[in-house]
């Protein structure tokens, strides 16, 4: 792979994961998948619970009816895993 090409992918590699994890995205999620019926001082009282309690924990969600599609489910289970990093302003007010 020449420069210009390498270059190229690691610029549209960063952008593509960046916005897939995005603090933004992953505030706008959580609001709208999540305080739908919990109120965000539940979710925000879980910062720092791994991915793998997450991904059990939207499992239970969706089994129990929760709107939430399998590429939703990845971007929250990543989101809330990471709450640290990305939903710290959501939690802070």
């Amino acid at each position: 792979m020449n420069p210009i090409n390498t270059t190229v992918f690691i610029v549209m590699a960063l952008f593509v994961l960046g916005g897939c994890t995005s603090g933004e995205k992953c505030s706008k999620m959580v609001r709208e998948k999540c305080t739908s019926c919990h109120s965000i001082k539940k979710s925000c009282a879980q910062v720092g619970k791994s991915k793998k309690y997450w991904e059990a924990t939207v499992n239970q969600m969706i089994r129990l009816n929760a709107p939430i599609s399998g590429k939703e489910k990845k971007t929250l289970v990543r989101c809330l895993g990471n709450s640290q990093k990305y939903l710290n302003e959501l939690c802070e007010k």
